[in-house]
C-alpha cells in the first residue's frame, strides 16, 4: 500500500476510534458497544454487497460471452484483488476461476 493510502487508513482508524470514544463518554459503555456493533454490521453489509456485485459481474460476463476476453478478465481480477487488499471483499475458500 502506498504511503498516502496508509495515511488515509490511519486517519480513518483514528477518526473511528475518536468517534467510538466520544459515544462511550457521552452514552457510557452501552453507547460505545452500540457503535462498535453497528460498525461491524456495516462492514459485513458492505462486504456482502460487494460480493454480490462481483457475482453479478461474473454472471454478466458469462451471459454476454465475455468470459473469454483476457483484458476484461484481468481487469476484473485486478479489481477483486484491490477489494481484497482493502478488506472490502473477503477471500472465499473456493474461488471461481474463468
Amino acid at each position: 500500500m502506498s504511503e498516502e493510502g496508509e495515511e488515509k487508513e490511519n486517519f480513518i482508524e483514528k477518526l473511528n476510534k475518536s468517534f467510538t470514544d466520544f459515544f462511550g463518554n457521552v452514552f457510557g459503555e452501552s453507547g460505545k458497544d452500540f457503535i462498535e456493533e453497528t460498525s461491524e454490521k456495516i462492514k459485513d453489509f458492505s462486504s456482502e454487497a460487494i460480493k454480490k456485485l462481483m457475482e453479478f459481474s461474473d454472471d454478466a460476463l458469462e451471459k454476454l460471452n465475455l468470459n473469454e476476453n483476457e483484458q476484461l478478465i484481468k481487469t476484473r481480477d485486478s479489481i477483486e484483488d484491490v477489494l481484497k487488499q482493502m478488506g472490502l471483499l473477503k477471500e472465499d475458500e473456493e474461488e471461481e476461476e474463468f
